[in-house]
């Protein structure tokens, strides 16, 4: 369904099942069947999963967000239409960011807990922070960030099915990617540690043992600073775990899902 949100924008949410609220935050330049070998799982687990377009992209109207701040106050717009009390949030990649910008940005949003997947906190490697994106430093990052990366994104390909749903909704509405620059510039310039440091709500960082963007670590290094925080490292996948692996990251999130419903 196409939702108007009190940000003027229309975006196309999708609802499945019932129960609490689990809603799926995109990376960029992705569509929301992203997470189509996720529904299954989440709805037979008794939660509602919620996916949705960014404005301007996939089944979504309007033009392009520039800005992290946009894609946050759409987030928390959805969430109070909604009436969703306390959603789960996982982000992949990019909405990662979307996420912690939401949290800082929105601290009225009531939230049970964040799933993060393979996405580093701050995306700019210095001498003292060694989990930046691949090739992007402090020196060149100005230059870098708008090139593709001349790495594959995946260790093997999407599942089958997954990848089906996916390169539809690719085809029907692609992604162009020079007009989506700007936020992947506000994207790579952010810096999210002292955030997630701060987090009260319980965080998982879901990493890729084989992430051919990211060395991992920086789940573990966000945790020494908050006990909220636990990292998890899933084998043979890389950067698009939940599509790549759908099984295993299932019953990773299984096995979140059930220590959150001790809270």
């Amino acid at each position: 369904m196409l939702l108007s949100l009190s940000t003027q924008q229309q975006v196309s949410v999708n609802r499945f099942g019932s129960g609490e609220p689990v809603v799926f935050v995109n990376g960029f330049g992705s569509y929301q069947e992203i997470w189509h070998g996720q529904i299954e799982t989440v709805t037979k687990a008794n939660f509602e999963a919620i996916t949705w377009d960014f404005r301007g992209q996939g089944q979504s109207q309007g033009q392009y967000a520039t800005t992290l701040d946009q894609l946050s106050d759409d987030l928390a717009a959805l969430i109070n239409q909604l009436q969703l009390a306390k959603p789960i949030l996982i982000g992949h990649s990019m909405g990662c960011s979307v996420i912690w910008n939401l949290r800082q940005r929105h601290p009225e949003i009531k939230i049970k807990a964040l799933i993060l997947v393979d996405q580093s906190p701050k995306m700019i490697s210095d001498p003292d922070w060694p989990y930046g994106f691949v090739g992007i430093n402090q020196s060149n990052w100005q230059t870098s960030y708008a090139k593709r990366p001349k790495v594959k994104e995946t260790l093997a390909g999407f599942r089958q099915d997954v990848f089906a749903v996916f390169n539809q909704a690719k085809q029907a509405h692609p992604f162009i990617r020079e007009k989506a620059l700007p936020l992947l510039k506000n994207h790579v310039q952010a810096d999210w540690r002292a955030t997630a440091i701060a987090e009260k709500c319980p965080t998982y960082f879901i990493s890729a043992r084989q992430s051919p963007y990211y060395r991992f670590g920086y789940g573990k290094w966000v945790a020494q600073s908050n006990s909220q925080v636990t990292e998890i490292l899933v084998p043979k996948c890389g950067h698009d775990i939940m599509a790549e692996v759908p099984d295993a990251f299932n019953h990773t999130l299984l096995n979140i899902f059930t220590v959150l419903r001790a809270y």
